[in-house]
């Protein structure tokens, strides 16, 4: 089963939009897929009208976004927060599916397109080079600097969370190459 993000609207019309997460979740599980929506699941305890509460609680869905094999996007309109998650999913390379009406669909994939174009490679080959020279370690360290100093400043400055988990995303990237896999799945 993958793991599945489910990306779509929570704000506007609250109770409507969560009760249609569910439903993309039981959709989504229906597809033999393990679906994840944070926007159902951390509604439960934190006050989406409270500005500071919502920050923590996207911040907290773009943490898991992470572990997501499959991206997942329903809608007719991209919200604030929607954004940043298809932005996240280009990032990392995570598998997209889209659904809603076609000028959405476009708006989705632009986004997603853009961000792999613009951010992902540039990682991806930073990730390449220093995976190429770890036999060599003292030749991988600033590579894998490089790489945490890049990832950092992406993640910080286009998707909009804090800098402290920007770099743990980094330390996750050097660890995986460490370790001789790489979290920056597919070619550059």
């Amino acid at each position: 089963m993958k793991l599945t993000y489910i990306c779509s609207p929570c704000r506007g019309d609250y109770e409507k939009n969560i009760i249609k997460a569910q439903e993309y979740c039981r959709e989504a599980m229906n597809d033999g897929l393990l679906p994840l929506a944070p926007h159902v699941y951390f509604t439960q305890f934190v006050d989406d009208s409270n500005p500071e509460e919502r920050k923590l609680g996207l911040r907290c869905g773009l943490q898991l976004l992470r572990y997501c094999q499959l991206i997942r996007v329903y809608g007719c309109e991209v919200s604030a927060g929607m954004y940043d998650e298809i932005q996240l999913a280009g990032v990392l390379d995570i598998e997209i599916q889209v659904f809603g009406p076609p000028e959405f669909i476009e708006n989705v994939l632009e986004i997603y397109n853009h961000a792999a174009v613009t951010q992902r490679r540039p990682l991806r080959k930073l990730a390449a080079s220093a995976a190429a020279a770890y036999a060599d370690q003292p030749a991988a360290a600033p590579l894998l600097a490089e790489a945490d100093k890049s990832l950092r400043e992406v993640t910080a400055v286009h998707i909009n969370i804090d800098p402290t988990e920007a770099s743990e995303l980094g330390e996750m990237i050097a660890n995986s190459l460490r370790n001789g896999s790489s979290m920056l799945r597919g070619g550059a």
